[in-house]
């Protein structure tokens, strides 16, 4: 009977590791993808840019945009498209070019690339249930339609077109990555510290984070055009939308999502 008790002990133990090592891969899926790709070839630059002129996303009229106003005097739209266009710019001259920002005054550049958009959909979901249940319980989304402009050519017709989506999706919370039992309760408090303090992080970030995620995908997809036209070296990869990574490599999932210009890529910025 000792046997057996010991037995039972290390099976609920293993369950319960695995619990945690389940959600702790589930919070990596917190991540945006590019879909809806477009290219007008006869628009992309002969040479490497010099400078990535950025401006902030437009938030259309009857677009989902559920964002509480910011404590300061600047407006949800405007802080919204300033993480954004932070991501941007904090990641450009790494793989595209040097960063400038555009207010919406200023006049346009002869020269160099221009990203523009606009918000499909922006919502800040609740802190709160995601830092206690996650699992997709009060989740962040932020979708984006994006432009890119090589201006040497055009002003008016975009080079690219894509769209990017994604948020905090089903990391987990509290209640999720710590699952006690009667006899496991020691290792797991031993391991639910470091968990816990994780998710705590986790759960306390949502549309700023989603804001600069995005930019910093919409600067690794001009990055992977860019490589594409043997303009410059590849230094990061771009995570597309159908594709999910795993320990094996990247599966396609089916849908109506189009394949990346140059193959399935790892190590994808996200």
């Amino acid at each position: 009977m000792h046997r057996i008790g010991n037995v039972r002990e290390a099976a609920t133990m293993l369950r319960a590791s695995v619990l945690l090592i389940g959600a702790s891969c589930l919070a990596g899926c917190a991540s945006v993808s590019v879909t809806r790709e477009s290219e007008n070839a006869s628009l992309a630059p002969k040479a490497p840019p010099s400078v990535l002129h950025v401006r902030n996303f437009k938030v259309p009229r009857g677009v989902e945009f559920d964002v509480a106003a910011p404590r300061d005097s600047g407006s949800p739209e405007d802080r919204v498209a300033g993480f954004v266009a932070d991501g941007i710019s904090s990641n450009a001259g790494k793989w595209v070019a040097s960063p400038s920002k555009l207010s919406d005054g200023d006049a346009l550049p002869s020269s160099g690339l221009l990203v523009d958009g606009k918000f499909t959909r922006v919502r800040q979901g609740s802190r709160a249930l995601r830092l206690i249940l996650g699992f997709g319980a009060g989740r962040s989304r932020m979708d984006t339609t994006v432009r890119v402009y090589n201006l040497e050519k055009s002003a008016d017709d975009p080079w690219l077109i894509f769209k990017t989506s994604g948020g905090s999706n089903v990391e987990p919370g509290l209640v999720g990555a710590v699952v006690p039992g009667p006899l496991t309760l020691p290792t797991m408090a031993a391991m639910a510290g470091g968990v816990a303090s994780t998710v705590v992080g986790r759960g306390m970030k949502g549309v700023s984070q989603d804001g600069r995620r995005t930019g910093k995908v919409i600067a690794a997809a001009v990055h992977d055009y860019l490589v594409k036209h043997g303009l410059v070296e590849r230094k990061t990869r771009v995570k597309r939308g159908g594709k999910v990574s795993t320990p094996a490599g990247e599966l396609v999932v089916p849908g109506p999502l189009q394949e990346p210009p140059d193959g399935a890529p790892r190590g994808a910025a996200s």
